[in-house]
């Protein structure tokens, strides 16, 4: 028992240590030397180039969808705005959900910027809590033992606490570190693919080009042209026309959608699928790890409680029969007096 007080006095001094350098940001320092201020690093740069693709991918889509979106909504012609409406409904279809695609991804990009340094800001608080709730834990068990309720309370919110300072500065990182290193191998081409296809076709429909097919008095008579679509329908082969612009819509049609799903793909596994596994890999060793540590020590803890109670037990043992055999003299001289 003399050990023991020393012991837990140094502890309690090295927790109160640790509780003011954590809250300080003291602690950071240390952490950050052990690589992750590369991590970190490595995933602001990784955000930043997914966020600016997509954005360009968005604005790429954007500028498409209006200029499909002009087509479809054309009033050049009697009766024909119907049936080019008609052709380029597919492909404004699967290009609105490729848009659609870009917006959440860059979105979803954009959230996972700002958990970052929401986590950056807030990680030493959690941390400095951690060290303030064990020395609360310590004190608490060697000046009030018997308080063996509050105390499994205050071990329960610090194993919640270490789970979190753990998962902040350590399972975030890492889960973005690791989606960014598959999505550099496998979904990162199938993005820059679908973007660069996208990209190819911007200029034939931007508005610009659109308009300039729509109401230019001279064409050049090419069959994927919407020009060469309105001046053939002022003319006797407008069924030719038509059939040959719907081929040519239901040939990039095909080609769409194959991109579309490429980027749909792309978004969703370097968005969500990857983080979320990686997170809940790391975060079932590190919890595993953990439970296993706090286990035996809540083990320990519990035989050294138990022992306590055991020799407050044998402390109470001698007085006990003294006031039984006191009684039991009164309860004898009583009888004989009535006897």
């Amino acid at each position: 028992m003399k050990l023991r007080q020393p012991l837990k006095a140094l502890q309690c001094f090295i927790l109160l240590l640790a509780f003011f350098a954590a809250l300080n940001g003291v602690l950071d320092v240390p952490i950050q030397k052990i690589g992750m201020e590369k991590v970190a690093a490595a995933n602001q740069t990784y955000l930043k180039q997914s966020m600016e693709k997509a954005v360009s991918g968005f604005l790429i889509l954007s500028g498409i969808k209006t200029g499909l979106a002009v087509v479809e909504g054309s009033e050049v012609g009697i009766g024909f705005n119907l049936q080019i409406g008609d052709i380029v409904q597919s492909v404004y279809d699967y290009v609105d959900i490729a848009w659609k695609t870009a917006l959440a991804g860059g979105t979803v990009i954009l959230i996972t910027r700002l958990l970052l340094q929401a986590v950056d800001l807030i990680d030493h608080w959690v941390l400095a809590l951690t060290f303030g709730f064990g020395l609360l834990v310590v004190l608490a068990r060697w000046i009030f033992p018997s308080w063996v309720r509050a105390n499994r309370l205050m071990k329960d919110a610090t194993f919640f606490l270490v789970v979190c300072a753990v998962v902040f500065y350590f399972v975030f990182p890492f889960s973005i570190a690791g989606a960014a290193f598959i999505s550099q191998k496998i979904t990162g081409p199938l993005i820059d693919e679908s973007q660069r296809s996208f990209e190819g076709i911007k200029e034939e429909f931007s508005v610009e080009t659109i308009n300039r097919h729509i109401f230019s008095s001279d064409s050049a008579g090419e069959e994927s042209s919407i020009a060469g679509l309105i001046l053939k329908g002022k003319m006797a082969g407008i069924k030719e026309a038509i059939e040959a612009q719907a081929e040519y819509f239901k040939d990039k049609s095909r080609n769409i959608a194959i991109w579309t799903l490429q980027l749909i793909a792309g978004y969703l596994f370097d968005s969500i699928i990857f983080p979320v596994i990686f997170f809940i890999f790391l975060f079932v060793i590190v919890k595993g790890a953990l439970l296993y540590l706090f286990e035996d020590r809540r083990q320990q803890a519990f035989s050294e409680d138990l022992r306590a109670v055991l020799s407050k037990l044998q402390q109470m043992k001698p007085d006990r029969p003294l006031r039984s055999t006191s009684r039991l003299r009164s309860d004898q001289g009583r009888r004989l007096r009535r006897g």
